[in-house]
């Protein structure tokens, strides 16, 4: 039996026990929340496919059919993916499409056709699409083509989603009735009914509740105790108003009970006596548009939480991963699925690196399926129909109004026209109209270009000439970006029109241009260390390098990229698509190492786009590359020595003549130089001040509390941004008086930290040095 030793401390079998139990504990928590977060959602998916009025009939058993391939998509992701907290689930991208087939399969059969022949036929395509469309995405993954997805210009794709949100928006207010809601008009039939109207309102509070939730509350539990606390509120009324389940069922609140499809009674729908085949060949195109926004949807998908772990993903692996789950799921007769970014990004950010979660959600959705009983029965319409609602609120306000502060007006216009085109006219010529409509827009946009430029001096119409050559239509394929090493400093020159089908050539090009130091961490062993927001040491330099997208870089022995200059000067126009695909999308992985990007001779239309998209800040613009450069090497930290290193930062944040090095050299070795990621907090109001630092690299906001107190836990108000080269802190650390301001990271960062006790061990035997820094 293992005892306490004489310290009082438990043996480390106990210990690691008890760390276990925990792990376990905690895997078992968010497997409960993601449950709660994805069953409603799938009651609302399994109303979006089957629209059609045929299929009212058969929804207690389509509904659980949707659920068994949520459940057979997180059975393949957490046996295939890299990442152990990875949730995936059937997935809104392809529902459309899935919708489109099963409302075509239904009216091309017409009424002579039984309704279960229909329901047989259009499960049985659908299977077929969702398994093929998995091979196409195998085949990506295996050969490396993930990026090709990423051609289909941005403004297109933003019609799409806000299509989706309109069907969602359908959707919930079927939920909400239980009629059928399927178009505008039988939308306005519906909402023409007081008592309808009335059914609704509840599940459009709901959704628009969670859309401020999620949008205002940082702590990734708010949104599932916002879900749950819907159906509590809806009892808690029936028990004060003293009415039963029953009376809420006969007045709509509550769906009648009814005896639920039985796992037989699924598998009798697969009756493949019924099934008419011709119509499988006939839905390609409608396929061949759900394989290229399912394959975007899954890569932004990695390519973000690739981006808020931090950490290098392989797209093309992960690709696989969705395609492998697509491939079960169809010849299971199930629906296009990917990962959920919402849900795993949430369980990753909990740290919980257990497969356990996923394990919890399979086996709450196969619980669903295997119940006697319909859930639908004994919970609000009104609770199932605001996750739809929210969905739907989202999307439309973010691409229908919200895009206009992200795009120019043309680009938001062909937003609003794709859109109208698909619902106007159909989803997959819809979206080949929108692709036109933005081939014309960046044609446009390309003619409106000056060719003739004035110019003053040999120099400048060396450059003028230069420029002219790289009007050309044909090079903007080409030569669209030159890199550039100046030691830790990138210099990106790009010329041309930038539009969407440079996007790919843009990010490949500058992410083999920064090179960083190569990751010890493995990706596949998903360690906490990964997740640790603590601040660590920095490397030494001798540490391998590799490229920002984790290839070999060229040269081994190069310096680590510390600063990326983005020439914009040569550049005539940019769209939003590559704006946001390219340099969005670069811009938050270097930030996620610490490295600092400036923009340098960018047009103001282009200044404009950077600064609408949040992928540059004011400070980050310079009129040309040379003084970007220039102030590059001036904030480049000196890579000699820890001293060498905090002696110029001293010398500068002190403004102290070049004569005033001596005095501060030799103090590196009581500082401690830190990396910290951004949002790391330094310290807090009201706090005692243990120690200050020194700057480096990145940016450091200051603020103060809102109402100048200097208490604890109060709103604060941004007060000053330190920059390298600057020391904060050390106000009250000199004085020993409680912090009056607090100090967090704004971006990746580089410190060195003078605790108290290394300062009094400095002034002990340096004391010279001592009266330098005072």
């Amino acid at each position: 039996m293992a005892k306490a030793s004489s310290c009082g401390e438990l043996p480390p079998a106990v210990r690691c026990g008890g760390q276990q139990l925990e792990k376990l504990t905690n895997s078992l928590l968010y497997g409960v929340v993601n449950s709660i977060r994805a069953i409603p959602t799938m009651y609302g998916y399994a109303v979006i496919i089957f629209s059609h009025p045929t299929f009212g009939a058969f929804m207690p058993a389509l509904s659980k059919l949707v659920i068994l391939s949520s459940a057979v998509h997180q059975l393949m992701f957490t046996l295939l993916s890299s990442l152990p907290f990875a949730i995936g689930q059937v997935q809104d991208a392809g529902l459309i499409f899935l919708s489109a087939m099963a409302s075509s399969i239904c009216k091309d059969l017409g009424d002579d056709v039984s309704p279960e022949a229909k329901v047989a036929t259009t499960i049985v395509t659908i299977g077929i699409a969702t398994a093929s469309l998995s091979v196409c995405l195998v085949v990506m993954g295996r050969f490396k083509l993930a990026a090709l997805a990423s051609y289909l210009p941005m403004p297109v794709i933003g019609g799409y989603l806000a299509f989706i949100g309109v069907f969602c928006l359908y959707a919930g207010l079927a939920l909400s009735t239980g009629l059928v809601v399927n178009d505008f008009s039988s939308m306005l039939h519906v909402l023409n009914d007081a008592h309808n109207v009335l059914l609704c309102v509840p599940g459009f509070l709901g959704g628009a509740t969670l859309l401020l939730v999620s949008q205002n509350f940082k702590n990734p539990f708010a949104l599932s105790t916002a879900i749950m606390v819907m159906p509590v509120l809806f009892f808690l009324v029936l028990a004060i108003g003293s009415i039963s389940l029953d009376q809420a069922r006969d007045s709509g609140w509550v769906d009648p009970v009814e005896k639920t499809a039985s796992v037989s009674e699924l598998l009798g729908l697969f009756d493949l006596d019924l099934v008419h085949w011709a119509q499988v060949p006939q839905q390609v195109v409608t396929w061949l548009g759900m394989v290229f926004i399912v394959a975007i949807s899954s890569s932004l998908d990695v390519v973000a939480i690739e981006i808020d772990m931090g950490s290098k993903l392989d797209i093309n692996h992960e690709l696989k991963t969705v395609g492998w789950s697509n491939v079960v799921s169809g010849l299971l007769g199930g629906y296009t699925g990917s990962y959920i970014f919402g849900q795993t990004i949430f369980t990753c950010r909990s740290k919980t690196d257990s497969r356990v979660v996923g394990v919890c959600v399979i086996l709450a959705e196969l619980a669903i399926v295997a119940v006697p009983v319909s859930v639908m029965s004994y919970v609000p319409r009104f609770f199932l129909a605001a996750t739809l609602f929210f969905v739907a609120l989202d999307l439309m306000l973010e691409w229908l109004l919200l895009a206009y502060r992200k795009m120019c007006v043309r680009e938001w216009a062909v937003v609003w026209l794709s859109f109208l085109a698909i619902n106007l006219v159909s989803l997959d010529v819809g979206m080949l109209i929108g692709v036109g409509v933005a081939v014309v827009n960046f044609v446009l946009s390309y003619v409106e270009v000056p060719i003739v430029n004035p110019c003053v001096g040999s120099s400048s119409s060396s450059s003028s000439s230069s420029s002219s050559s790289d009007m050309q239509l044909q090079a903007l394929a080409s030569n669209t970006v030159r890199t550039r090493q100046r030691g830790a400093i990138a210099h990106f020159e790009f010329s041309g029109y930038l539009f969407f089908g440079s996007v790919v050539q843009i990010l490949e090009g500058v992410q083999k241009g920064v090179y960083v130091r190569k990751s010890t961490t493995d990706v596949a062993t998903g360690a906490a260390d990964r997740q640790s927001f603590l601040p660590t040491r920095a490397a030494p330099h001798s540490v391998s390098i590799e490229c920002l997208d984790g290839t070999p870089a060229l040269n081994a022995h190069a310096s680590p990229t510390e600063f990326v200059v983005m020439d914009f000067g040569r550049v005539s126009g940019m769209d939003a698509t590559a704006a946001r695909g390219a340099f969005l999308i670069f811009k938050k992985y270097c930030r996620n190492r610490g490295i600092a990007v400036v923009f340098a001779g960018a047009l103001p239309s282009i200044r404009t786009l950077l600064l609408k998209n949040d992928i540059a800040g004011e400070e980050s613009f310079y009129d040309s590359a040379e003084d970007a450069i220039k102030f590059c090497e001036t904030h480049l930290p000196a890579n000699n020595t820890s001293d060498d290193t905090v002696g110029i930062l001293l010398q500068r944040a002190l403004k102290g003549p070049e004569d005033s090095r001596p005095a501060l050299d030799g103090v590196g070795h009581f500082f401690r130089k830190v990396e910290v990621p951004a949002g790391y907090e330094f310290y807090r109001v009201a706090q005692s001040p243990h120690s200050f630092y020194l700057l480096a690299r990145g940016r450091v906001a200051i603020f103060k509390n809102a109402d100048s107190s200097i208490k604890a836990n109060k709103p604060l108000a941004q007060l000053m941004t330190v920059r390298p080269g600057s020391m904060f802190g050390e106000v009250a650390f000199s004085s020993q008086q409680r912090r009056h301001t607090a100090a967090s990271a704004m971006e990746a960062c580089t410190v060195y930290e003078l605790s108290r006790e290394q300062f009094e061990a400095m002034k002990e035997q340096t004391p010279w040095r001592c009266r330098s820094l005072t």
